[in-house]
């Protein structure tokens, strides 16, 4: 009698290229909730970084949250204040600092973007049981857990 392997090599491949296709389709409807506002994704998530975190907006801070350097923020920062999406002000604790805040036609997109996100994710959860999102919570959970080494 075959003992069933869960962590079998098959399994795992498995588990991975399931993986690489949910990160493929949530690259790509991040891409397409942000193309309306001229936004690339990661432009998107920076502006909607800001938008939740509006008291911690140095360049540094923004870089630490999303996790990439400052050689990778901060060109897209500048494009974004070149675009008139962000504006540059100085620190008022610290002349040599400045901080980066939305413009008021921003607020309103990230207002919009997180509006899109929620219109387009909360029914993809209601046609899960609440077993089913909770096996995957627990799961993704674990996921995250796991891989922060």
């Amino acid at each position: 009698m075959a003992i069933y392997d869960s962590k079998n090599s098959k399994n795992r491949e498995a588990v991975i290229d399931m993986l690489k296709e949910l990160t493929s389709r949530f690259s790509n409807i991040r891409d397409n909730l942000c193309e309306p506002y001229g936004l690339s994704s990661l432009q998107a998530v920076i502006i909607m970084d800001i938008y939740h975190n509006p008291e911690n907006t140095r360049v540094t801070d923004i870089c630490k949250r999303l996790k990439k350097t400052t050689n990778t923020i901060s060109p897209l920062i500048n494009r974004l204040i070149e675009k008139d999406f962000l504006v540059k002000i100085q620190n008022k604790a610290d002349n040599r600092v400045y901080d980066v805040k939305l413009t008021k036609k921003t607020k309103e997109i990230a207002s919009e973007i997180n509006l899109d996100v929620s219109d387009y994710t909360y029914p993809m959860f209601d046609s899960l049981t609440d077993l089913e999102f909770d096996n995957i919570y627990t799961s993704l959970l674990k996921l995250l857990e796991v891989t922060k080494q």
